[in-house]
Parts: structure tokens; sequence; C-alpha cells
């Protein structure tokens, strides 16, 4: 966090920018997690550096070394952190009595709506990678710790026919998300991922085997 330099001359701007904040290990922590996900939305993974991270916050790179060993570590940390907030937009409270095929639809349109909302972050990661595939693997396991419920529900409704709920979950969401992000295009993501909600919507059907009205 940058400090005010309005009470500052220009020498002493200089020496403010060496004075560090003393915070707690989790809060500091937090806050490197936290800058990264606005740096690699704005400048992607491979264009982000320590430095530039360090410099957001107005600290040394030093001290982002002392909570992580790499760029990539603080990349996994900040792909946690996207995940779950994702997943925490999904798991808003709702009643108890709704049926599951509507929990099903509100939670699919929540995930797209976050999506749509963090479209430059998300648009960052449409390369085949390793760095891709440890947002996509987070993002995947909290998604499905949210379907699994509902899809064991909608099978003592017998609105789902499915045998296995854990696994039709994986297998279910583990394919769209990756789908999601092989096509994912870096222009027009908004547009894209209207078309990717009907064809979500189109799978959960047939993989579900959710019968039309």
């Amino acid at each position: 966090m940058a400090l005010s330099k309005n009470k500052f001359t220009e020498d002493e701007n200089d020496h403010s920018r060496k004075i560090r904040i003393s915070k707690e290990p989790d809060q500091r922590r937090q806050e490197i997690v936290e800058t990264a996900l606005e740096m690699f939305s704005e400048k992607g993974y491979e264009n982000t550096t320590i430095q530039d991270i360090a410099e957001k916050m107005n600290v040394s790179p030093g001290l982002c070394y002392r909570y992580f060993k790499s760029k990539t570590e603080i990349f996994a940390a900040t792909s946690e952190y996207y995940a779950i907030q994702a997943v925490e937009q999904m798991k808003i409270p709702v009643s108890q009595d709704m049926p599951a095929i509507e929990k099903l639809n509100l939670v699919i349109k929540r995930m797209f709506d976050f999506s749509v909302n963090h479209s430059e972050y998300e648009s960052r990661y449409n390369e085949g990678s390793g760095i891709r595939a440890i947002l996509l693997d987070d993002v995947a396991y909290q998604w499905m710790t949210v379907m699994i419920p509902i899809i064991e529900q909608g099978m003592k409704e017998k609105t789902f026919s499915c045998s296995n709920a854990p696994r039709t979950a994986q297998f279910l969401i583990s394919g769209l998300v990756h789908t999601f992000h092989a096509e994912m295009p870096e222009e027009k993501t908004k547009e894209y991922m209207q078309s990717f909600f009907d064809f979500t919507q189109d799978m959960l059907v047939r993989v579900l085997g959710i019968k039309a009205d």
C-alpha cells in the first residue's frame, strides 16, 4: 500500500519508498496475493514480474520472497484465491426448499456472472500452459464442491438421471472449465462467455439426463 506523499519533500519522497509499514504475516501475504491478481489481470502472467508486484505495493522484492519462493508460487496462491472468491459467489444462500434444477440454473448463472465481471483476468490464460492448468484445476475443484450436493439432490428428486454424483460432477465441471478457457479469445470475451453459457446449459441437460419441460 503506497504511503501518502503530500507531506514529504522530493528527497523525503525518495526515502519514504524505503519505509515499510509493519503488518501481520497473514495480512502481508494476502496483500501480495491481491496485488498479484491485479497485476496479472492487467499485464498477464508472462509480462508481470515480482518487481512489478513489489513496486505496486511500495515494498522491496525481497519481502515477496519471504512469503513465496517464485512467481509461479505467487500465481498458484492467486488462482486459489480467485477460485475461492468464485465459489463464494456461488454459495450465496438459497432456500432449502428450492428444487435442484433451479439451484443448478442459479449456480451456473452466478459462475458465469463472476467470470464476466473478471473477464480481463480470465482472458489472460487462453494459452496452453502449466500456468493455466493451475488456475483451472483450482476453479474446477471449488466448483465441484458446490455441484455435488445439487446433483445428489436432483438424483433424490429423480430430476437428474445419473448414478454417481461425484464422478458426474468431475466429468462435467472439469470438461466445461478446461473447454471454456481453451477457446477463450482475448477480445470480445463477454460475447464468447454468453455463447458458452448457452452451450453449458445444453451439456447439463445431456449429461444429467434432464428431461425438457
